[in-house]
């Protein structure tokens, strides 16, 4: 198969400082799209799109498609931003449920997603689903060795591991 390639649809008003993306910005196989304002948001070109509405990654074949795409933004924004990019969608996909995040989260209303990960902790999940285990993706991650570590027993069951 060929290399997986990445999309990213980002907010504008993302924190650089807390982003988990835009460390890897410069890498030849990730594309980043920014959204904020009134404006529709071209299509994606991804041959999938990270969802928690889609279909499991688990029960797809592996090595079948060369491309995925997430919105990175607060949970609470992706609705609207979903809203506005211009059909047809992707397919939509998710990862299974189970994974864990090493990124540490601080939310005075406590109101963030329990099952929620860091973005590049999510890209790094369904490039493995999707039969691309690339550590290098994590490189520039600071939560690296703990979030490979909280979930190592996945990683066995869903025979992930290069």
């Amino acid at each position: 198969m060929a290399a997986l390639h990445y999309e990213i649809l980002m907010d504008r008003k993302e924190n650089p400082r807390k982003c988990t993306i835009l460390p890897q910005k410069e890498r030849g196989d990730f594309k980043i799209r920014y959204f904020g304002g009134p404006n529709s948001i071209d299509p994606f070109q991804a041959a999938c799109l990270l969802h928690i509405d889609g279909e499991d990654l688990a029960e797809l074949p592996r090595g079948t498609l060369n491309s995925v795409a997430l919105i990175d933004c607060n949970w609470k924004k992706v609705a609207g931003a979903l809203q506005k990019v211009v059909r047809p969608l992707p397919r939509l996909v998710r990862i299974p449920g189970g994974f864990e995040t090493a990124y540490p989260r601080r939310n005075a209303e406590g109101k963030d997603p329990a099952a929620g990960l860091a973005t590049i902790e999510a890209l790094f999940i369904a490039a493995a689903f999707l039969g691309t285990w690339d550590e290098t993706l994590l490189d520039k991650y600071h939560f690296r060795a703990q979030f490979l570590e909280r979930n190592a027993s996945l990683w066995e069951k869903y025979e992930l591991r290069a």
